[in-house]
């Protein structure tokens, strides 16, 4: 659960505008991965409704000693990652971890996962989450918002090469929230 402090209207307010910039991007950016045939049709992408239950407090536990590892692609070379941190934090009763990688140059950390949903409910492959890394005013916790969990571009266009999720980042547990499968 939300630590005291959370706001539940001005969060859902939040996820809610970040939901209409994506849709908005997806329908209108030259970068966007909607195929250009599909754009004039989509209306939006299809979310899970939003559910404070899957913002959930993770401890961010900073790896020793950073490492840099080969993630494996829906397509082509392995993408390069630095493995930074775990976090671990408590869904559907049970303790979980994932790991948090940084791409060079960027400051938020890169979570992909898998979860149970994937292949029915959501893209087969594996849905992504962005996170900030704490800071010295958090300490080690931070919020796990899995309604912000996306697909990757892979999902809308076979032109696109992403980064799949190690079997450390799978949850064996149902997800539900953030993009649906497109």
């Amino acid at each position: 659960m939300p630590g005291d402090d959370f706001d539940e209207a001005a969060w859902r307010e939040r996820v809610l505008e970040h939901r209409t910039e994506k849709d908005a991007f997806l329908a209108d950016h030259p970068q966007s991965p909607i195929p250009e045939g599909e754009r004039e049709d989509f209306d939006g992408l299809d979310y899970f409704e939003l559910d404070p239950e899957f913002r959930v407090v993770a401890r961010f536990s900073e790896v020793d000693s950073p490492q840099e590892v080969d993630l494996e692609t829906t397509q082509g070379p392995p993408a390069k990652y630095e493995r930074v941190a775990v976090l671990g934090f408590d869904m559907d009763g049970d303790h979980h971890t994932l790991d948090a990688y940084r791409v060079e140059g960027e400051d938020s950390l890169f979570v992909p996962f898998t979860d149970t949903t994937n292949g029915a409910e959501t893209y087969g492959r594996g849905r992504y989450l962005d996170v900030a890394a704490p800071d010295a005013d958090t300490g080690d916790e931070i919020a796990l918002d899995f309604n912000l969990a996306y697909n990757p571009f892979c999902a809308y266009s076979d032109n696109f090469s992403c980064a799949l999720p190690t079997d450390a980042n799978d949850l064996p547990v149902a997800v539900r929230a953030g993009e649906r499968d497109y």
